[in-house]
This record gives structure tokens, C-alpha cells and sequence, in this order.
């Protein structure tokens, strides 16, 4: 649905970038759909992935040799949580040496923090509680599902 929501924007999205780790699966997904291709970069605030760990807004970010030297367009750029938007914040501040111009950057998560205070341009699900992603180790304690997706908060 985050990926359907941006079918008809201008400048089309020209390329999908997932943020590693979490923000990769669901950026190819949207890539897929929308038939651009998908790229990866990395950006940590965090020492390791162990749940719980509060975000410190000291974000590394990396950029991968094989991604384009210009991207054009909309650059969807693709994670799976907005905790405070530092990480959205860096990497976009990353990827300004390699935008076109007219070069646009739309962040998207598939949930967004309550206490986020730069939130993402698209997001599914805004939450004031840990998240346990299908791609992350099980957590065993308890846990309850998120609701059923009706539709796509933009800012």
C-alpha cells in the first residue's frame, strides 16, 4: 500500500533504497512493484541489533560503491521503523552529493514512533511500543499484532 501511494507522483519514483537492515525487504518489495530498480545503503545508531536499546541520533551512514553516482527522480528511500527520523535525516543528507537537481528524496516506514519528531513522508502504522520484525530474531515475550492496514498516513 506505501508503494501504491506513491503510483502517479511527480517526479515518478525512479528507484527504491533500502535502509540495512530492516528497511531492505520492504524497500524490494516496493521496488518490485514498482518496476525500478532497488538499492541498499547502511546506517546504524546502534552498537548491535539486541531489542530494547534506546536510539542514540549519532547515525553512521555508508553508501555502497555499486549505487548510481546520480539518482534522479523520486528516491524512495525505504525503512522499516521511524524511531526519531535521525536515521531518514542522515541518509538523505548522505545521498545530496549524488541528487539530480530536480532530484527529490521520499522517505517511507512501515511504522512510524509515536515520538517521532521528524516523520516520514509515507508510513503504515504509528506505535508507542517495541517492534518485532518477521526478519529479526523471535522475541519471547509477550506481544500482540498490529491492526489490519486500512490506509497510508503521508505527511
Amino acid at each position: 500500500m506505501i508503494a501504491e501511494s506513491t503510483v502517479g507522483i511527480d517526479p515518478h519514483v525512479t528507484c527504491a533504497i533500502g535502509i540495512a537492515s530492516g528497511g531492505i525487504k520492504p524497500a524490494r518489495l516496493m521496488a518490485d512493484y514498482l518496476k525500478v530498480p532497488f538499492h541498499t545503503v547502511t546506517a546504524r545508531h546502534n552498537k548491535s541489533d539486541a531489542p530494547f536499546q534506546q536510539a542514540t541520533g549519532d547515525v553512521e551512514v555508508r553508501l555502497p560503491d555499486n549505487l548510481p553516482r546520480l539518482l534522479t527522480g523520486t528516491v524512495l528511500l525505504v525503512d522499516d521503523i521511524a524511531g526519531t527520523g535521525a536515521t531518514f535525516a542522515a541518509v538523505t543528507d548522505a545521498l545530496k552529493d549524488r541528487l539530480d537537481r530536480s532530484a527529490e528524496v521520499m522517505t517511507a516506514a512501515l511504522f512510524r514512533n509515536r515520538g517521532c519528531t521528524q516523520n516520514p513522508d509515507r508510513w503504515a502504522w504509528t506505535v508507542d511500543d517495541w517492534v518485532t520484525f518477521p526478519w529479526e530474531n523471535p522475541h519471547f515475550g509477550p506481544t500482540r499484532p498490529v491492526p489490519t492496514l486500512r490506509r497510508v498516513r503521508a505527511r
